[in-house]
């Protein structure tokens, strides 16, 4: 199953897919509201202990991604910071937004990884059963994504769940793909 190699900067948002709000938006939105409740409960609660990183800075998610396998870095057109990698023979990217010059203080990070085209009706199954991972068809194929608000910052061990998480999404996808042939 051939992907789709990395582009040099993210999707416009009018280049994203549109349509109205179904099952899996509401479960995301609701998703990302806890997420937010819970990271302000997190870091509400957080001791000297759970040092926040600056941001977040794109060198500490490159260093939790380099735990899934070999990573690099590069800048998107706009300058904003870019890592592509390998997890499991996998390969994603990570784009950031909102970042300061030096990529030291972003506010978001949207990871990815593309396939061939697979049909929509697939991956609103997919969206429905899983988790972690959004799934949606653009003009190049099929997109995975997990798009993670860096505001307020993460501690490393809250970035190195992310990536696990990522991990397992995109193994998981693969299989589910393959197992749609």
């Amino acid at each position: 199953m051939p992907r789709r190699p990395f582009p040099d900067s993210q999707p416009t948002p009018d280049a994203l897919p549109t349509g109205t709000p179904g099952t899996a938006t509401r479960v995301l939105t609701r998703l990302a509201l806890a997420g937010l409740l819970t990271a302000g409960a997190a870091g509400a609660q957080s001791t000297a202990g759970a040092p926040r990183t600056p941001g977040t800075a794109h060198q500490v998610v490159m260093t939790a991604a380099r735990t899934l396998g070999p990573v690099k870095m590069s800048t998107t057109d706009q300058g904003d910071p870019l890592l592509t990698g390998e997890s499991d023979g996998l390969k994603y990217g990570i784009f950031f937004s909102g970042c300061d010059a030096r990529g030291d203080h972003c506010e978001a990070m949207r990871l990815v990884s593309y396939w061939d085209a697979y049909p929509a009706q697939d991956l609103n199954t997919w969206n429905r059963t899983k988790f972690v991972g959004r799934a949606y068809l653009d003009d190049d194929g099929t997109t995975l994504d997990l798009w993670v608000s860096l505001l307020g910052g993460l501690t490393a061990q809250q970035i190195a769940d992310v990536m696990d998480w990522w991990s397992v999404a995109l193994t998981d996808f693969a299989s589910y793909l393959e197992d749609l042939k």
